[in-house]
């Protein structure tokens, strides 16, 4: 289990289960199992709300694929450059995943929406930033309640989940 990225003085805890304290931009890279580029794609995407965080839920077909993630203040598309934002957001989670957004034969796997705006306590959006030329990104805001944000990886089915904690 591996935990990234959050905003300020918040506790960070790497794969190695290590804590520091994190400044307003900070980078993990992460590494998924290890899978053949384009044998795992990203099938849906979820959000559910509980009792001291909400999360977001990154459902794969098989496998899952390598990623990494970046926290800022602020997301944008990465074709146009154009900004990603969310009502009442303070920080942004974006989480790179290699060769997971099309099939071998270059048709979009996710078909979902594509920036959806929440309305829990902790979360307030996510958005597939990236969808272009092999690159698949997929951004979180979340509010300034925050004291933490875990991302970690689960099996069985395959998913990557990030916990915004309160």
């Amino acid at each position: 289990m591996a935990v990234v990225s959050v905003p300020r003085r918040h506790l960070v805890r790497s794969a190695l289960g290590v804590a520091a304290v994190v400044g307003i931009a900070a980078t993990t890279v992460l590494s998924g199992t290890a899978q053949a580029a384009g044998t795992t794609y990203l099938t849906n995407i979820r959000t559910g709300q509980h009792a001291t965080y909400d999360r977001v839920v990154l459902d794969f077909s098989a496998g899952l694929p390598a990623y990494g993630s970046t926290t800022s203040s602020g997301l944008e598309q990465c074709a146009s450059g154009k900004p990603v934002s969310f009502p009442n957001s303070a920080e942004y989670l974006e989480l790179d995943i290699a060769g997971a957004a099309h099939d071998e034969n270059g048709n979009a796997t996710y078909t979902g929406p594509r920036h959806v705006v929440t309305n829990m306590p902790s979360l307030t959006g996510y958005a597939v930033t990236c969808d272009f030329e092999g690159k698949l990104k997929v951004g979180i805001g979340y509010k300034s309640n925050v004291h933490e944000v875990l991302t970690f990886v689960l099996n069985n089915p395959s998913r990557i989940v990030i916990d915004v904690k309160r």
